[in-house]
């Protein structure tokens, strides 16, 4: 029956950045419904035994739960376009690369619909983790990610959890932090920076920070940020940046889709891909900083 009723299904295919993306548009299988159903019951549960902080908002679930439409607010209704823009480069750079290493797994925080997520695993991810703290926004996910795990043969390559992100434990060899930062209450940031050092993997991890909105701004969320702040909170934790984009195009810069092009000149984009640094590093810092 399921299989049945998935050939019914319609899909719009939108292309952001070279990246497709297929969005399921028509009522799921019941077999979905009666999945998305249990797990919004469990999701729920969770969420009652999350830890009480400042970065545990339950605004993102009254948001959710109100009915967040696609392309709405913070939901850019499809994949990112900084992250479309990075893993195009990084396409053509292995291309002409005769090295480089295969990173197998992927954490990203905040998920959302977890667009992002499929281009992970498009890219070659293995196994890609979406987390939310939203019970509403997982369900949402969860539709999309169970439709892509099924076309591709994959039961397993999105797992979208419903879980608060300093609750997480494991190590990843990629870490995508989308807007999930500036999300978070500014006091909680020493805390984000300690918790990414602690889940990614120290060796061959590395944790890409899509640092926005840069600009003046009062208040949030989202809250400011810069490439500076987001330094001062990860270096002294041991991070490296080993690649500074700030000077990004206007048209691979955060925004969504009915935001004039113009909007990124007062909400920039930049990403910053990190590292942790080993003894090597420091000692090489130390003897640089001494010439």
């Amino acid at each position: 029956m399921f299989r049945n009723s998935r050939r019914g299904i319609v899909r719009s295919i939108s292309l952001i950045g070279g990246l497709l993306v297929r969005n399921p548009t028509c009522t799921a299988a019941m077999a979905l419904s009666a999945s998305s159903s249990a797990s919004s019951s469990s999701d729920a549960q969770q969420k009652q035994q999350h830890s009480n902080h400042a970065g545990a908002s339950p605004h993102w679930e009254a948001l959710w739960a109100d009915g967040l439409a696609k392309g709405s607010r913070f939901d850019v209704a499809g994949v990112s376009r900084p992250l479309a823009a990075e893993l195009s480069r990084r396409r053509n750079h292995a291309s002409t690369s005769a090295s480089g290493r295969t990173i197998m797994s992927a954490l990203i925080p905040g998920a959302g619909r977890a667009y992002d997520a499929i281009a992970l695993a498009e890219h070659g991810f293995d196994s890609v983790i979406a987390v939310d703290l939203s019970p509403a926004a997982c369900a949402a996910a969860r539709e999309i990610a169970t439709y892509y795990n099924a076309d591709h043969g994959n039961s397993t390559a999105i797992n979208v959890i419903c879980a608060d992100f300093f609750d997480l434990e494991g190590q990843y060899d990629f870490i995508w932090d989308n807007t999930f930062l500036c999300a978070l209450d500014p006091s909680t940031r020493e805390r984000w920076a300690l918790k990414m050092k602690e889940l990614l993997k120290p060796e061959t991890g590395e944790l890409i920070t899509c640092v926005f909105p840069i600009g003046e701004r009062e208040g949030g969320p989202p809250f400011a940020l810069s490439v500076p702040l987001v330094k001062s909170l990860l270096e002294p934790v041991g991070f490296q940046s080993t690649l500074v984009q700030d000077q990004l195009p206007l048209e691979q810069q955060h925004r969504r889709p009915g935001d004039p092009l113009e909007s990124v000149l007062t909400r920039g984009s930049a990403l910053v891909t990190w590292r942790i640094c080993n003894d090597d590093d420091n000692n090489n810092n130390d003897n640089n900083n001494n010439k």
